[in-house]
């Protein structure tokens, strides 16, 4: 699994339980159980990664390239979630879309969103946890693409 689709995988295993579990109840969720379900979740998609994963190639960080996912998707989860329990899109459209994409091009925004929403811890356990995985598991995977080796001219004789 390359890069984008690590990152597509973390945002979607952190953030659509809270998503599923919003469409269910329609009305705030209980932060102990997010701050334990969201990291939950996410751990046990890493792990499930890493075993399947092909071993012996250099090959993307799982660890950092999902929690890449869950900070920078992070706002457009939150406002999908938001607009479930009827705020969100379906109040403020266009200044909802604009938070969205702002954002996304920063990343902050994902925790300011998140304390709102009630993740906030969950993001900083995280935040902190993935990085500190890759570091111990992952250290041999790249985090920034290998260049790759330019190719030796065909010899003329």
């Amino acid at each position: 699994m390359g890069a984008k689709g690590l990152f597509l995988l973390g945002a979607l295993a952190f953030w659509l339980p809270e998503i599923i579990l919003y469409a269910l109840a329609r009305q705030p969720l209980n932060g102990k159980l997010i701050t334990f379900l969201l990291p939950s979740s996410l751990l046990i998609v890493y792990l499930l990664v890493s075993i399947f994963r092909p071993k012996p190639n250099a090959k993307p960080s799982a660890a950092i390239f999902m929690v890449l996912g869950v900070i920078f998707l992070g706002t457009l989860a939150t406002a999908i979630g938001a607009t479930i329990r009827g705020a969100g899109f379906s109040e403020h459209p266009g200044s909802t879309l604009l938070r969205v994409l702002l954002g996304t091009v920063i990343p902050i925004y994902a925790f300011i969103a998140a304390t709102y929403d009630g993740s906030l811890y969950a993001l900083i356990l995280v935040s902190i946890l993935m990085p500190l995985i890759h570091l111990v598991f992952e250290r041999k995977n790249w985090v920034i693409p290998p260049k790759k080796a330019p190719a030796e001219p065909a010899s003329v004789g």
